[in-house]
Parts: structure tokens; C-alpha cells; sequence
């Protein structure tokens, strides 16, 4: 049952990754799909590879989560290095692309796993200090008398 739900979750990762890449990358519409061999292209980004191929041994591990932040960051320089420059194919665009993630994604892999130690280290820091019980606030006058009414 446990792995059915890892594959749960790396399909959904794997959905929310292709959707990200089509329509903010690439920018295409919902009629447009994107051609088997770019998602290959992207699959072989999670195991290091230039393109997912049982043939050749992975030289890394990432998940899609992983692939996904590391477009979101890069999103400006992609859309920015492809604006003005020609192609000749859109699998030439696409290994353009890749390469500027393949560049970052071990940028962001490090501060992810940065973000996930911190965060551990607050579940478990010790915040028992960090409770004060101050002292209450005692008048030292009568209530409802002021000293104005002594005045009169």
C-alpha cells in the first residue's frame, strides 16, 4: 500500500511539473501537447540523464518536486534567453531550457534541503525558555477613588 501511494504522489508531482513546463515555459495552449521526446528530455532531468533511457545508467536522483522549483526559479532567465533567440526546432529550444535548469538544480536541491533541515530543527528546538510568567499589575490606590475627587 505504501508504494501505491509513493507512485500517488510522484504522479501527481510528475502532472503538476509537465502542466508548469507547458503552459509557463513553453507557453503553449490547451490544445498543444508536448512531444514525446521533450518529455523524455524532462524525465532524464529526475535520474541526471541527458534523456530517460533505460540504456544509460542515472548519475542522479530528483524528484519531480525537485525539477519543478528549479523551473519555477529559473523561469525569468528561461523566458528571457529564449525571448530573442531562433531556433531551429523546438527540440533545440528544449535542451536550451534544460541545460539553464541542469545548471541550477543543484542550487536549489541545497536550499531546499536547507529549508527542510531549519524547519526540523523548530519542530525540535526547545521553546519551554522562551515561556516568561510576568508579574500582575497590582493598584495602589482605591478603586473608584481618584485623586481629583479628593480635591473637592
Amino acid at each position: 500500500m505504501a508504494k501505491q501511494k509513493k507512485n500517488d504522489v510522484e504522479w501527481t508531482q510528475w502532472c503538476e511539473l509537465y502542466e508548469y513546463v507547458k503552459k509557463e515555459i513553453l507557453q503553449y495552449d490547451e490544445n498543444q501537447k508536448i512531444h514525446q521526446s521533450l518529455v523524455l528530455r524532462l524525465k532524464g532531468l529526475a535520474s541526471g540523464k541527458f534523456i530517460e533511457n533505460n540504456n544509460i545508467s542515472s548519475s542522479a536522483k530528483y524528484d519531480y518536486n525537485i525539477i519543478l522549483r528549479t523551473f519555477q526559479v529559473c523561469k525569468p532567465t528561461i523566458l528571457t534567453a529564449t525571448k530573442n533567440k531562433t531556433f531551429g526546432s523546438e527540440m533545440a529550444k528544449f535542451v536550451y531550457i534544460c541545460a539553464i535548469v541542469e545548471h541550477n538544480i543543484n542550487d536549489v536541491y541545497m536550499r531546499l534541503q536547507k529549508a527542510e533541515q531549519s524547519k526540523e530543527k523548530m519542530t525540535v528546538a526547545d521553546t519551554s525558555v522562551l515561556y516568561h510568567e510576568g508579574a500582575d499589575y497590582i493598584t495602589k490606590t482605591e478603586k473608584g477613588k481618584t485623586n481629583l475627587e479628593n480635591l473637592w
